[in-house]
Order: C-alpha cells, then sequence, then structure tokens
C-alpha cells in the first residue's frame, strides 16, 4: 500500500469514526435503559471495582468490565453489596439481581450518568470493528469497494442500534470478526502479528460471551481445510519460510489450536481474578447441578459441569453461569407473526434476517453469494473464512430454542457486508453503465432506508415487513421494544401537557427516574408489583408493544390489551409504545 492509498485510508476511517460516534451517541441519549442494560453495567462495575462476580453470571465478565471501565473514575456510586451476600445463590439468579441492579442504577445512584458513559465504550467497539471491516475489505476488493462496504456498516440499522447498547451481543460480533479476519490472514502468512491478532480476538471472544464458544470448531474446521491445501503455508517467524508438506502444516495447525486453547485458559481464570469463588466470601457459591429442574433438563451436560466444578478446572462463576445459561435457553417465551411457543421456530431467525436487515443490502449480499459461486476457484483460499463462520452461526441459532431477538445472529452481519462487498467490487469495475447505475440505486436505497428509521436503530423493519410501524405484527421484545422509549413517552407528554397516563411498560428503566406520573398496569412495574393499579379512566393508556402481544403473559392473560390493539393510537413513542385515549374500560 503507497503513502497516497494509506492517506486515503486514513482519511476514510477518521470521517467514518466521527460520523458513527455521532449517529450513536446523539441516538442512545434519547433513549432509556433497555432490559438488560442494568444488569451489564452493575455486574461490571462490581467485577471491576470489588472483584465480585456474584451479580449475574449468565455471561463472562470481560464486555461488561470494558463497559464499566469509565465509571471507575465516578468515586461517588453507591453500591451495597451486602444484599447478595443476604441472598441464597438459587434465590439471587432467580429474581434478586434484577431488583439489586435497579436499585443500584435508578434509586442510589444517577441512571443516565452511568449508562451514557458505559454505552460509549461500546461505541468504540463499533469503531474498531468498521475498521477491521474496512481493513478486510481493502485487502480482498481494493480501496473503493472497501470505502463503499464501510458506508454500508455506517448506516446498518440493526448494527447501529447494538453498537450503543451495554449488552454483550455488539462486543462478541466484534471479537468474533477480528478472530476470523486473523485467522485469514494466518492462514495466508504465519506470522507473530497474525497469530497475535487471531488469539486476541479470539479469547476476548471466549470471555465475553458463552456463545463464543462456537467459534472453537469453526477455527479447527477451517485450519483443517488450509492443512489439506496443496498451495505451500507461508511461514515468517524470524525468517522467510514456507511449510509445504501435510504433516508439517498439521503441526503448524495443531500449535495454533494448543495455543488458543492455553491462552483462553489462562484468560478465563485472569478475568474471575484468578480466584474460583466468585467472590471474596468463602460460603457464597453456585452449585446449579443440584437444582433438580436443571438436572432434568440438562443431564449429562449438568453432570459434567459438576464434575468440572469439583475439581475446580475453571472458576465457580464461569462454568456454573454457562450451565444456568443452556438451561434457561432450552424454554423461553416467543411470538413470531402472530404465534407463540416456548420451543421456538426453526426459521425464525432466516425470517428475522430477511425483515430486519436492509433490503439493500439483501440483494447485494445474495449477489455477493453468487459471485462466490462463480469463482469458485478461489473460495478455499478467500470466501470460505467468510461464508463458513456465517453459515455456522445461522445454523445454530437455528436449532436453539431461544428465539427472542435478531441480536443472537448479529455476528453475521458484518460478515454479511463483507459478502456484499464482492457485488460492489463486480458493479463498480463494471464498463456497463446500467450496472454501475444500479450500484448507485442501491446505495441510495440504503441511505433511504436508513433515514427512515433514524435515530430509532432497534425498530428497524423494511419492506418486506412493511416498515417499523408494522413490524410488532411479527417480531418484538429486542427485535422492536426493549423498554428505550420512556424517555420520549416524557417528552410526548410535555409537548402534549399531559400530567398523568396509566402505563404498561416492558422493560427494567424507572419511570419514576424520568418524572412519568403513571398508574402501573398489568405488565409494568417489574421492581415492585404491588404497584399495579387499575386504570384510572378515562384517559391515556401507554403499553409497549410487546405487552399489547402478550408474549410474556401467562395465557390466560395473554389478550388483556388485545382490544386496544385493534383500535387506532394517539401516538406512538419510537415505534414501540402505543398511547391509547380510553374512556371506559376495554377489557371488559
Amino acid at each position: 500500500m503507497n503513502f497516497s492509498e494509506r492517506q486515503r485510508s486514513a482519511i476514510s476511517l477518521f470521517v467514518f469514526a466521527a460520523v458513527f460516534i455521532t449517529l450513536t451517541v446523539s441516538s442512545y441519549r434519547r433513549e432509556s435503559a433497555t432490559w438488560d442494560e442494568p444488569q451489564h453495567v452493575v455486574t461490571g462495575y462490581n467485577a471491576l471495582r470489588f472483584h465480585d462476580y456474584r451479580t449475574d453470571p449468565e455471561h463472562p465478565p470481560f464486555l461488561r468490565m470494558w463497559a464499566a471501565l469509565p465509571l471507575l473514575a465516578m468515586g461517588d456510586i453507591k453500591v451495597d453489596l451486602w444484599k447478595i451476600d443476604q441472598t441464597d445463590p438459587f434465590s439471587w439468579v432467580t429474581g434478586g439481581q434484577f431488583f439489586f441492579c435497579h436499585d443500584v442504577l435508578y434509586v442510589a445512584n444517577d441512571a443516565d450518568r452511568l449508562l451514557y458513559a458505559a454505552r460509549f465504550m461500546i461505541v468504540l467497539l463499533g469503531v474498531l470493528l468498521g475498521m477491521l471491516l474496512f481493513c478486510w475489505a481493502r485487502e480482498l476488493l481494493g480501496f473503493w469497494p472497501a470505502a463503499m462496504v464501510l458506508g454500508l456498516y455506517t448506516i446498518e440499522p440493526n448494527l447501529l442500534a447494538h453498537a450503543r447498547l451495554v449488552t454483550t451481543d455488539f462486543g462478541v460480533t466484534c471479537f468474533t470478526f477480528g478472530t476470523m479476519y486473523f485467522l485469514w490472514r494466518t492462514a495466508r502468512l504465519l506470522s507473530v502479528g497474525n497469530l497475535c491478532g487471531l488469539a486476541g480476538f479470539f479469547v476476548l471472544a471466549q470471555v465475553s460471551k458463552f456463545s463464543a464458544l462456537l467459534l472453537g470448531p469453526i477455527v479447527l474446521a477451517l485450519l483443517v481445510v488450509r492443512v489439506c491445501q496443496k498451495k505451500p503455508w507461508l511461514l515468517s517467524l524470524g525468517r522467510q519460510s514456507d511449510v509445504r508438506g501435510h504433516l508439517g502444516k498439521l503441526v503448524a495447525a495443531l500449535s495454533i489450536v494448543a495455543m488458543l486453547a492455553a491462552v483462553t485458559w489462562m484468560a478465563i481464570w485472569a478475568v474471575y481474578d484468578f480466584r474460583y469463588l466468585p467472590s471474596a466470601s468463602t460460603t457464597w457459591r453456585w452449585d446449579f447441578q443440584q437444582d433438580p429442574v436443571i438436572l432434568q433438563r440438562a443431564p449429562l451436560l449438568t453432570k459434567a459441569i459438576g464434575w468440572a466444578d469439583q475439581h475446580q478446572l475453571l472458576p465457580n462463576a464461569y462454568s456454573q453461569g454457562f450451565l444456568l445459561g443452556q438451561v434457561k435457553a432450552q424454554k423461553r417465551s416467543g411470538f413470531l407473526a402472530g404465534d407463540y411457543s416456548i420451543k421456538g421456530w426453526w426459521y425464525f431467525f432466516p425470517l428475522a434476517f430477511l425483515i430486519k436487515t436492509p433490503i439493500s443490502v439483501i440483494l447485494l449480499f445474495l449477489t455477493g453469494v453468487v459471485f462466490c459461486a462463480l469463482r469458485w476457484r478461489g473460495f478455499l483460499d478467500q470466501n470460505i473464512y467468510v461464508l463458513f463462520p456465517l453459515v455456522a452461526f445461522l445454523g445454530a441459532a437455528m436449532m436453539m430454542n431461544l428465539n427472542i431477538g435478531v441480536r443472537h445472529i448479529l455476528p453475521i452481519q458484518p460478515l454479511v457486508l463483507l459478502l456484499a462487498g464482492n457485488a460492489i467490487a463486480e458493479l463498480y469495475v463494471s464498463q456497463r453503465k446500467p450496472l454501475r447505475v444500479l450500484l448507485g440505486a442501491l446505495g441510495f436505497l440504503a441511505v433511504m432506508e436508513f433515514a427512515f428509521v433514524c435515530p430509532h436503530y432497534l425498530a428497524f423493519f423494511n419492506q418486506f415487513a412493511g416498515g417499523p410501524r408494522n413490524g410488532h405484527k411479527y417480531l418484538v421484545d429486542s427485535n422492536l421494544d426493549w423498554g428505550q422509549d420512556l424517555k420520549g413517552l416524557k417528552s410526548w407528554m410535555v409537548q402534549h401537557e399531559v400530567q398523568h397516563i396509566n402505563l404498561s411498560y416492558f422493560g427494567t428503566a424507572d419511570p419514576a427516574y424520568y418524572k412519568i406520573d403513571c398508574t402501573y398496569l398489568p405488565g409494568g412495574a417489574f421492581f415492585d408489583e404491588s404497584l399495579v393499579r387499575a386504570p384510572q379512566l378515562p384517559g391515556f393508556v401507554a403499553v409497549s408493544v410487546t405487552n399489547l402481544r402478550g408474549v410474556y403473559f401467562p395465557e390466560g392473560s395473554r389478550n388483556i390489551y388485545q382490544r386496544l390493539l385493534e383500535t387506532e393510537p394517539v401516538a406512538v413513542i419510537g415505534y414501540s409504545i402505543y398511547v391509547y385515549q380510553v374512556e371506559r374500560p376495554w377489557w371488559q
């Protein structure tokens, strides 16, 4: 890469970072906490500040600790861990942690102050992922196609939505992509830099989310492919050489696998402070293998985790958190296009992808896959490192019962964009004017799809589903309504001089924190169900669309808000909260 191209790349990345940060920060300051954010923020802070890993064991702590880093500079944060000490482990994970995190954020501290600082740390990972995507696309396709792929990334609503939230979804997406990028580079050249990049991103993924364990078999399979190839494996470890025979390449691949296993095991212990127990308390530990329900749902896994825990092969919070997460994922209420299930649908994620991804990206992606097929001779050298992990993550998600959000296949989104880059490159270099016009039209369509939903990125649905206003007919929960629009509701109340509202809010943010005077209806006020009352009518009734659909209500009361759903709302807040003017009880 010459000096001129280096300058162009630096300028492009600087402009991208400025635009991306502006879009994400301006958006997240308009929104209240989503469902999981209080847990992630408080868990990360407790791990960093007190070396206490009991708050929520369902994910490894690295990403939460990363998000909580700025909070260490805030010396006035109030957290009292005695509530954890006074609660038994089973009661804690089944309810106590949610109330504790709510109180830390909304009662003891200034929630938005903590939340904004933590969210910005995830935005930085969004910038990092964009840079990785640009670098890989530039090496594969050249500068201008890479710049266009980066432009698509900058305005892709699903990535924008999660790049500004304190969850584990975006971070593991970034680290997964980094792993595949450096694995591709390592397969071309065994060098210290490439190996460090591969090990670094692989390890970060493993200590961020348990779903990253899928990277293990993916990396192993792709290394097997590299060993089976006839072409030499270039080596640059001190001196330039190459590995030619299958035996030599097998030794190199096994060495890489051994290195990844060793550094991952060490990193897991390091992120838990090299301590087996989750806190300084010698009597507080998780033993989920003793629970009959967990044993019944996953007998083999429970016994395996119990054995590993008995021999202290891994920190207690890590092994038991993995077991808890796997068991909880087996049964979870889901909604898809009017149907309800606790077992899910095998086609949930393909359908979610088709209606939650911009049409422009889908068309470019499908065209890019066609070009992969047409250029099959180079498939094992390049596109297999993009297409295979994409298929693996999507296939694994399709076999799961956890059908609550497209965020669970978020790691495929940057890979989709990279494959779309194949189509962009072909259209860009084409001498046929209609094809270049088509590329411009698809770019314009991408901008229009982004502009239509901005700044409510989480609520994006393409026109296959009729846009975000019709999204709730197909998907809810974190696909659309994750508790993010309380601030928007308060703004609407101020603008229309509404002093009081009846509220059924799906989320963990506290309406009182935003000075919303409300009567809590069924489905809201999880932190104190005794506050639920009959609505004050006539008056305004605001209901989150997840509650309108009754997804998490008992089957007998699922249709409590059905009649409201059949009427025209007076306002729709961020596509997730519907406001109705009601004169009399609607359920009679």
